[in-house]
């Protein structure tokens, strides 16, 4: 899995040419984003959410008009602490924890492609918008919810926790079945202010989405725990009932909100970017040296301690970004990579 974030900024757009923009952001709160993909060989610590975005656009801009292929990965996983204590106990075979245990897994997960339909407005006054349309086919998608309470009773731990599952592939029961075909779109929307001594931007993605799908499994039920007989064990063989069905459904993804703000000054530029997504507001302040080469940009996000730096071009031509919360890939927690380029040929 690769995790990270781009800058959201449409690199060259008042040029008529070719486009390339790859984004990508994760975040693992609990665990390094490695180990949580891996074996949990480490104890989980704060946290109840594991996510990234993933987008690929490959178009062409004429007259203020966008169109391409775009491409994306989404996922989404929400916990509690009590599930990765648990989980991290069974999967190094460490005695139960005491008492009852709430658990809660919800995961949103979407992989799709289709093309984008992209329209820019701009006015003298130095404001504009800009609207993006995604029709999408989606091949791949989980949404679901298992919650219930777990409890220890001598040596067995025992317990039962509620399903609300529809997917494509059955990652739990193991279900076997023709995979659904998924249909549908996506609108972002990016307002903002450019003057002379500041500007701003808004962006909203998924800002309205929907994916229909045919016929996808529905697994409803409840699950109940059995004694593996194995002393001082969490005890995860559980014994499932319940009914599938195969219902139409349709999929809607959460929103993602960025808000950028610059403060030009002779020497540097001042900046201060703000993220929303899952619940959870994050914030960076930056600093900009337009006058050096490479306009390089230095920034710092203050919850989950990552660095961003970026380098771009004078006329916004190519634009580039790397962000991690740690020196070591194998110990972030926090990933962000982007790259823009446009080329003008019209």
């Amino acid at each position: 899995m690769i995790l990270v974030n781009v800058p959201e900024e449409s690199v060259a757009l008042e040029n008529n040419g070719i486009q390339l923009q790859f984004t990508t952001r994760t975040v693992s709160e609990a665990l390094p984003i490695k180990e949580f993909a891996d074996e949990w060989r480490q104890p989980p610590g704060k946290g109840d959410s594991t996510w990234t975005r993933n987008r690929f656009f490959q178009g062409v801009w004429y007259e203020g008009w966008g169109f391409g292929y775009t491409q994306r990965f989404d996922y989404q996983l929400g916990y509690n602490e009590a599930t990765t204590d648990l989980y991290y106990r069974d999967e190094n075979d460490l005695d139960a924890p005491a008492g009852r245990v709430p658990v809660l897994l919800k995961i949103s997960q979407l992989r799709a492609q289709g093309v984008k339909l992209q329209r820019r407005w701009q006015w003298s006054s130095g404001f504009f918008a800009q609207a993006d349309l995604s029709l999408l086919s989606a091949s791949d998608f989980q949404d679901g919810i298992l919650a219930g309470e777990l409890g220890s009773n001598g040596d067995f731990f025992s317990g039962s926790a509620r399903l609300d599952y529809r997917y494509s592939e059955d990652l739990l029961l193991e279900h076997q079945f023709e995979p659904p075909k998924g249909r549908g779109l996506a609108l972002d929307l990016n307002l903002g202010y450019t003057g002379t001594h500041r500007s701003a931007r808004l962006i909203l993605q998924d800002l309205y989405s929907a994916i229909e799908w045919r016929q996808a499994p529905h697994t409803q039920g409840a699950f109940d725990t059995v004694d593996r007989d194995v002393a001082n064990a969490v005890q995860l063989s559980p014994l499932f009932s319940g009914k599938r069905l195969l219902t139409d459904y349709r999929q809607r993804m959460p929103l993602f909100a960025e808000a950028q703000y610059t403060e030009y000054r002779p020497s540097s530029d001042w900046m201060l970017d703000l993220e929303y997504f899952d619940g959870d507001l994050r914030y960076r302040p930056g600093i900009r040296w337009g006058r050096l080469p490479g306009n390089p940009y230095l920034g710092y996000e203050m919850i989950d301690g990552q660095w961003l730096v970026q380098f771009s071009d004078d006329r916004g031509m190519w634009s580039f970004q790397l962000g991690s919360d740690s020196t070591s890939w194998e110990k972030a927690n926090s990933l962000t990579l982007a790259f823009g380029f446009s080329l003008p040929v019209f």
